[in-house]
């Protein structure tokens, strides 16, 4: 669902900022990916493969947030005072909560298995909650 819902998130807040079209693709492009790299890193069964592309996926992720924070925050210094408000809180939502998966996927059983599963689960659950449901 990653692959649909964190996309909207982001045409949402984009939309919000007055981001340009092609600000808004480029976002959801390294997001899409993101993802992607991020599904392959949980699908491969050799370990250095994993990490790769745990790794790569999450430098998307950075690249995603700086793209988030100053491509489209510098378009939302052109909105009202009410949308940089919003803005901020929910890009605040976004920075927070997505900082949190990749380290949540490394400890847990598809990475170093620090966390079972049953904490792994309730931790994506958690996240998921705030990073959907709270941006909501």
């Amino acid at each position: 669902d990653w692959l649909f819902t964190t996309p909207l998130l982001l045409l949402d807040i984009g939309l919000l900022a007055g981001a340009s079209n092609r600000d808004l693709a480029s976002l959801i492009t390294i997001d899409a990916f993101m993802i992607v790299t991020g599904l392959a890193a949980t699908l491969m069964k050799v370990p250095v493969a994993r990490y790769a592309f745990w790794t790569i996926s999450t430098i998307a992720m950075l690249f995603v947030l700086y793209y988030l924070v100053v491509v489209v925050g510098e378009a939302a210094s052109d909105a009202s005072e009410e949308a940089q408000s919003t803005f901020t809180v929910l890009r605040n939502i976004i920075l927070v909560s997505w900082a949190v998966y990749p380290v949540a996927w490394l400890v847990g059983t598809e990475g170093l298995g620090i966390v079972g599963l049953f904490g792994e689960t309730l931790l994506f659950m958690i996240l998921d909650l705030a990073a959907k449901v709270g941006f909501g």
